[in-house]
């Protein structure tokens, strides 16, 4: 299967990233990409960007050199009640807008507080992407949140990085995949890159999708026409 998207990248506008933006464009089309989404990390992350800073992706183009970009973030969930660390006006300005439980900004729950959560981030129009749900640090009702999911239009990500990067999350990311065939919730999956080598990198992701015959059909990332039609779906830049 051919991903044609990196939807999760990071540059060193997130404070934990190690590469430009050019970069990462670089690599993009060095591997074939078609879309690179640029989710940097707000400002309750140490070193990361202000909201103000998001403003100013007006700049970057919608193209460069072969590879479409769509503007984006990685909102932090501040609060099991589901607040952002972005201004609404803001985040319905992006193309791309995920939201992520990080430690650095809200300390694991109980299963309760983690489902309380999701739910309310389902109910949020200006959320787009589900970042990252796999860690099992922070456990939910797979069937509640997912049936929310649907309900309201979410894509859940799969994020390769998890994999390796999170603790126990192997298992966790196949969970929450097979719940999102059950309930048949689109996903896409991602790098979630912090440097540029990564980007483009998505094989633990793969094989498990592979692995569970997970339908291609629900992987907007797998096919050009399908996930620009998602973006074309999002909120329109003035």
């Amino acid at each position: 299967m051919k991903i044609i998207a990196d939807t999760h990248t990071h540059t060193i506008v997130s404070g934990d990233a190690h590469s430009t933006l050019l970069e990462n464009l670089q690599a993009a089309k060095a591997r074939g990409l078609q879309f690179l989404c640029v989710t940097e990390h707000v400002s309750s992350i140490p070193r990361a960007a202000p909201p103000a800073y998001f403003k100013s992706m007006c700049s970057i183009p919608r193209s460069y050199d072969g590879v479409q970009i769509a503007r984006g973030v990685e909102a932090n969930i501040l609060d099991y009640t589901g607040k952002l660390d972005m201004p609404d006006d803001i985040l319905d300005w992006l193309d791309w807008v995920i939201a992520s439980l990080h430690d650095l900004v809200i300390a694991p729950a109980t299963k309760a507080e983690h489902t309380a959560c999701w739910l309310a981030i389902s109910e949020n129009p200006l959320v787009d992407v589900i970042g990252h749900c796999g860690d099992p640090r922070y456990a939910f009702d797979l069937d509640e949140v997912m049936g929310a999911f649907h309900r309201h239009g979410k894509i859940v990500e799969i994020n390769s990085h998890s994999f390796t990067g999170r603790a126990g999350s192997r298992d966790g990311c196949r969970q929450v995949a097979l719940a999102c065939m059950k309930y048949d919730v689109p996903i896409v999956v991602s790098s979630d890159a912090h440097f540029v080598d990564h980007v483009g990198y998505f094989k633990e992701a793969l094989d498990m999708l592979e692995d569970i015959r997970f339908p291609e059909d629900l992987i907007l990332n797998a096919d050009a026409r399908r996930f620009e039609a998602c973006l074309r779906g999002k909120r329109t830049q003035p």
